[in-house]
């Protein structure tokens, strides 16, 4: 009979434990209002990378540790603030009062209110690649990258580029719902019209925000 070395039991046992703070964290993070989802996405990904680091060492050493690191930062960081969802959500303020010029004036506030939040993040996140993308650039120049890295990077960009024109098209789906419910009125409303066009602007620049990072994913 093959008997299980102590170490293994050890790391199983610990493995155990660790999912089930994993389990506690993000159950508290569902939980959590508006703002625990507005910071989400930082600390859900640091703590998933944390959480993953040391199931992935516990199973596989150093190398799972690298990727273990990996999934649970991809984890973490979906657990985080969503803007498609917070968008969703505010569907809740609307409830019996679809036809009201006045709910539909404080929809649009909140709906730009979160993509003005959603553009800084991504914005953000544009200029934090930009010195990496740099020094990959310079890395393939002088052949100091493999081809592994390369594509492991474009896939990240990818997935970051696929989720950003997914929050651009639930921006889009608002902004079309509004345009709509202000030609179905036959009164003047200066501010739906204010909050529409602000709802435009920012969505140019969610879409210039995600057009700079297909622009980085094409320079390597």
């Amino acid at each position: 009979m093959k008997t299980t070395p102590a170490r293994h039991v050890c790391r199983l046992s610990v493995c155990t434990a660790l999912l089930l703070v994993l389990g506690v964290f993000l159950t508290g993070c569902a939980t959590q209002g508006d703002q625990a989802r507005a910071e989400g996405t930082g600390i859900g990904a640091g703590v998933g990378a944390a959480v993953g680091a040391g199931l992935g060492y516990l199973l596989g050493g150093s190398q799972g540790a690298l990727i273990g690191a990996g999934v649970g930062a991809v984890v973490g960081g979906t657990s985080g603030y969503v803007y498609a969802d917070q968008v969703a959500k505010r569907h809740e303020m609307l409830k019996g009062k679809e036809h009201d010029v006045d709910a539909r004036i404080a929809f649009a506030e909140a709906v730009n209110s979160d993509t003005r939040q959603y553009n800084q993040r991504l914005q953000k996140e544009v200029a934090d690649l930009e010195p990496k993308i740099a020094t990959l650039e310079a890395r393939v120049k002088t052949q100091q990258v493999t081809q592994q890295e390369l594509d492991r990077q474009k896939q990240d960009l990818a997935r970051k580029i696929a989720d950003a024109n997914k929050q651009l098209g639930a921006g889009q789906q608002e902004l079309e719902g509004l345009r709509n419910f202000r030609a179905q009125q036959s009164s003047p409303s200066p501010k739906l019209d204010a909050q529409i066009s602000a709802l435009e602007t920012n969505l140019k620049e969610m879409k210039m925000h995600t057009a700079s990072l297909a622009s980085q994913s094409a320079r390597i």
